[in-house]
């Protein structure tokens, strides 16, 4: 690779026209000597954030300060490592009046194709003028690796489908409506983010094609994701696809690897236990799903319940479950618990002895800041009265009064044991500022 080609790249993106973009809501700051680098679940917007960061700086009068480089262009697949500083060279013989005295944003996407690329990171964060970000397939740079490729010099950012408030601006719907008319186009659009989910690439497609296209997704995370980041495992691939289907297929259920481990059996494949273990922390490592754990101090509470599960995105697991087997009230849960994970809530559930449960037990640094439930329609009675006990009750036992209930169209407070319980439909909740 010469100097030449990588300023001709360089220069390449600087007068590219980049397709309009919606804005995603995850801020990314610089912090000096540290690199920052975009995880998540795959084909979430990990590139398109970047594209987005290079247009905020162009409407600045930064387009010369960017200098971004995609790996997985056919001239660099290639490179070594130890031609990596051809790059920063290239820059600064195009713009050297820059070195030393202003900021310059090195974008690197899918740099971890190139074996050996930390150090070349490492060298350039030494710079107070350098900002670095990186982004990468989940394969390779999966939850806390870049931390540790880099030394502990990379502050990382996770980014997640489309927030309903994404969702909205990306159809240009306006957040702010107060009218009747107004409120049940918002509403419309809620049940509509419910049905699609948030992965951008599903916007602009027939909707007749959606659940292909997770399909898609869904191979292609496990291939790529699991069986490729983990050759030294020699994958029973059958195996594999049959616990993540039926992980997947439990959203917003308890979960025990032990009954899932007899379905399996039940099936006819042998394994041991420790593998189905390992698997669940590949899924989790890869984005591809969460566990929930019961909120308790004590360890061997924790272990001996069962976990929850949640998805990446709740169209994503009916697209890859048995048809019809997740309805709405289990999808509105998995997009409640994805947006307050979003809003950077500790989340567990809650269990009393009397078997009353609450959805969510939210927190942060280690204190309680509320219980919530996520519950699609509160018209049954018996719904609604089994979601406020439930809450009561645990309220009770996590000595705490921040109570609320999302549904999907239903509002207002009640009052329950000198309990104020508030109400919240979906689509407020989720435009709520944070």
């Amino acid at each position: 690779m010469d100097k030449e080609s990588i300023q001709k790249i360089i220069l390449d993106y600087q007068t590219k026209y980049v397709e309009d973009i919606t804005p995603r809501y995850l801020k990314i700051d610089f912090i000096p000597y540290m690199a920052a680098g975009i995880t998540g679940v795959r084909r979430c917007g990990k590139t398109f954030r970047t594209h987005q960061l290079a247009e905020e700086l162009a409407s600045k009068g930064l387009r010369e300060n960017i200098c971004r480089i995609q790996f997985n262009d056919h001239r660099l697949i290639s490179i070594p490592s130890t031609e990596l500083h051809l790059i920063d060279s290239a820059y600064y013989a195009l713009f050297p009046e820059k070195r030393n005295s202003e900021e310059v944003y090195f974008i690197f996407d899918e740099i971890h194709r190139i074996k050996g690329w930390e150090d070349y990171i490492l060298y350039l964060i030494e710079s107070k003028f350098h900002k670095v970000i990186i982004t990468g397939s989940t394969a390779t740079l999966q939850r806390g690796e870049y931390a540790s490729a880099l030394r502990g010099k990379l502050f990382p950012y996770e980014l997640s489908p489309f927030s309903f408030g994404e969702f909205l601006r990306h159809y240009k719907i306006k957040e702010n409506m107060k009218t009747t008319k107004e409120c049940d186009l918002l509403l419309n659009n809620i049940k509509k983010y419910i049905e699609q989910g948030g992965f951008p690439g599903l916007f602009d497609i027939p909707e007749n094609r959606h659940s292909e296209m997770l399909r898609t997704y869904w191979d292609t995370m496990i291939l790529r994701d699991i069986i490729e980041s983990h050759p030294e495992d020699n994958i029973n691939v059958q195996l594999l696809r049959f616990f993540a289907d039926s992980l997947v297929a439990r959203i917003a259920c308890p979960m025990t690897v032990n009954k899932l481990s007899e379905n399996i059996q039940n099936a006819g494949l042998s394994f041991g236990k420790d593998t189905l273990y390992k698997f669940l922390a590949y899924l989790s490592d890869a984005y591809m799903i969460f566990p929930v754990e019961i909120y308790s101090a004590s360890e061997k509470v924790r272990s001996k319940n069962y976990k929850k599960i949640y998805c990446a995105d709740w169209a994503l697991a009916r697209a890859v479950s048995y048809a019809e087997s997740i309805d709405d009230t289990r999808a509105f849960e998995n997009l409640i618990y994805l947006e307050l994970k979003r809003r950077g809530y500790a989340i567990n559930y809650y269990k009393t002895r009397e078997e009353h449960e609450v959805d969510f037990v939210i927190s942060k640094k280690g204190r309680i800041e509320g219980l919530l439930q996520a519950c699609y329609s509160l018209d049954k009675s018996e719904v609604k009265n089994r979601e406020f006990r439930a809450l009561v009750k645990s309220a009770q036992f996590l000595k705490t009064d921040n109570l609320s209930v999302i549904t999907v169209d239903n509002e207002g407070v009640e009052v329950i044991d000198g309990l104020k319980i508030n109400i919240y439909s979906a689509w407020k909740w989720l435009l709520k500022k944070y």
